[in-house]
This record gives structure tokens, sequence and C-alpha cells, in this order.
């Protein structure tokens, strides 16, 4: 890929944020004809969700027991998905590398379980995934959704694998892990915020 050497994963961040809100905002818009508002943070999750409850108290009110409770993690990208009356966390485990395999999986479900995010997606920068962990993905439909119980409440945790093109600047579906694609993704935003509702 003409110019990837120069680049480190991070530089791809900017690019990858801007299309996943893109998508998923205009997803819901046409769903639900309202608007969802993404905040986006790299680095420490409880440091960046105080600062965002800080910056839209109006809009990220609803984060605020899970931002006191929240043990101090330190991710890649993660997003803060709201409403304004209820939110999702979505944790971006970002890779440049030949094929992610499973110890990148394996970090992504850590985070997820860690966090009590419910979404989490693993991307690989113009490469998929190895072929064992294809193959995984592919077989054991248990390592991409996710259940737990914690102080009797369950808790369900929705993965996928998706592989972007730096040229395009848009993602690769690998039809890997439960979450398929951003619009499946936007479809399990709308129906739980639609849920809540009730």
């Amino acid at each position: 890929m003409p110019g990837r050497r120069d680049r480190n994963e991070v530089s791809y961040y900017p690019e990858i944020q801007a299309f996943i809100e893109a998508q998923l905002k205009s997803n819901f818009r046409t769903q639900q004809d309202r608007e969802l508002n993404v905040f986006w943070g790299i680095g420490e999750l409880k440091v960046n969700l105080q600062r965002m409850i800080r910056d839209n108290p109006d809009t990220c009110e609803c984060v605020k027991n899970f931002a006191r409770n929240v043990p101090p993690l330190n991710l890649d990208i993660f997003a803060l998905i709201t409403d304004g009356n209820q939110f999702e966390i979505l944790i971006l485990e970002v890779k440049l590398m030949n094929s992610a395999g499973l110890k990148e999986w394996s970090q992504l479900v850590g985070y997820c379980l860690v966090s009590g995010a419910k979404y989490g997606l693993l991307v690989n920068i113009d490469n998929g995934a190895s072929p064992r962990l294809s193959h995984i993905l592919s077989t054991e439909e248990h390592l991409s959704n996710i259940r737990t119980v914690i102080d009797g409440e369950m808790h369900e945790h929705c993965l996928g694998f998706m592989q972007w093109d730096s040229l395009t600047q848009s993602f690769e579906y690998s039809n890997l892990g439960l979450i398929k694609s951003l619009s499946e993704l936007s479809d399990h935003l709308v129906a739980e915020f639609v849920n809540g509702e009730e």
C-alpha cells in the first residue's frame, strides 16, 4: 500500500472515527427520525468520559454513574454513543498488521469485559484476520456474543471484526463475529434506544 509504511495506526484514527460516526448518525436518523450523538475518546476511558460529561452536561448526564464506577482502562479508541437519555460504549481495537489474530481478539474481549462496554470492534488496517481467528469466529458464535452475569444482572457483549481500507477510506466487512457491519451495529442501537424509551 503506497505511503502505508510512513503511517502508524494512530494516524488512521480520525478517518475511522469520522466514517463510523457518519454511518451511525445517518442510519439512526433514517430509522428513528432523530439525532444520535457520538463522542470520541483516545486513551484512558474514565478520564475521557468525565471530560465528555463536563463538556456536554445536557447530553452526557446519563453516563455519570457508569463513568464513576468504570475502572481506569487505557484503550485505542472508544465512542460514547447516546441519544441523551441512554448510552452505549463502543470500543475499537485498531491494528496495523499483516493479520490480526487471537491475541488481538482476546485484548478486545478483555477490554469489553473489564469496562462493561456492550460493543467492540477489532479493526485491522488494509489486512484481514488470521486463518485461525477467521475459523474460530466463523464457528464459535459465543466468542463474539458473550454473556456474563454481574451481581445477578445479565450483561451482553457484541463483538465484530472489520478491515479498514485506507485507500477507499471505508470498511470491508469480513462477516466475522456478531457485529458484521455498521448497519448491523446501528440496528442494535436503534432497538436498544427504542426499548429503553418504553
